[in-house]
C-alpha cells in the first residue's frame, strides 16, 4: 500500500461499527467481567480456612519443640548427677585408666 492510497481514505478507519454492535458488545464485556469477580470471590473462604489450618499446626509444632526442648533439659541435669563410681573414675589418672581396659578378674569370689 503507497503512501497516496493512505491519504485517499482519509482520517477515517476503513472499517465502520454500528451503535447497536457496540452496545451489544458492551453490555456481553460488562456481564462477562461481573461473572468472572463472582467465580474469583467464592475461594475467599478457602483461602482463611487453610490460612488458619496452616497457623494451627505451626502452634501445634513450636508447642511441640518447647516441650522436647523442656524435656531435654531435665534430662541433662539427670545426667549430671555423680555416683560413686563417677567420683572413683574422676579420681584415675590418665595411666590408670588406660589400664582398665585390660583388668581381668580372674575368679569371682563366692561369699
Amino acid at each position: 500500500m503507497t503512501n497516496d492510497s493512505f491519504n485517499n481514505i482519509g482520517k477515517r478507519l476503513p472499517y465502520r461499527e454500528s451503535e447497536d454492535y457496540l452496545d451489544g458488545l458492551i453490555d456481553k464485556a460488562t456481564q462477562h467481567a461481573i461473572l468472572q469477580n463472582k467465580k474469583v470471590k467464592q475461594p475467599a473462604w478457602r483461602l482463611k480456612w487453610i490460612t488458619s489450618a496452616a497457623a494451627v499446626v505451626l502452634i501445634l509444632v513450636a508447642i511441640g519443640v518447647a516441650v522436647m526442648q523442656h524435656e531435654s533439659r531435665n534430662t541433662a541435669a539427670t545426667l549430671q548427677t555423680n555416683g560413686p563410681l563417677d567420683e572413683f573414675l574422676n579420681t584415675l589418672s590418665d595411666e590408670e585408666a588406660a589400664q582398665l581396659q585390660y583388668y581381668e578378674i580372674e575368679e569371682i569370689p563366692e561369699y
